[in-house]
């Protein structure tokens, strides 16, 4: 594979809560988007499960600096 991550789209659909909660992140300037908290929350999903989606070289979430 290229050094850029191949992606793809997928559909999720949420409740109210879900995207309220999402949109409090972005507000907050803790994300500068819904799917940078949604790849973000993935990845400490795989990791808490074990899961290594990305090798070797871990991807860096993609958060505002402080």
């Amino acid at each position: 594979m290229s050094e850029k991550a191949v992606k793809k789209r997928v559909s999720v659909t949420l409740t109210n809560a879900y995207l309220e909660a999402l949109d409090q992140l972005v507000e907050m300037g803790i994300y500068l988007e819904h799917q940078v908290a949604i790849r973000d929350a993935m990845r400490i999903l795989f990791r808490f499960h074990g899961i290594a989606p990305f090798g070797e070289k871990e991807a860096e979430p993609e958060k505002l600096d402080p």
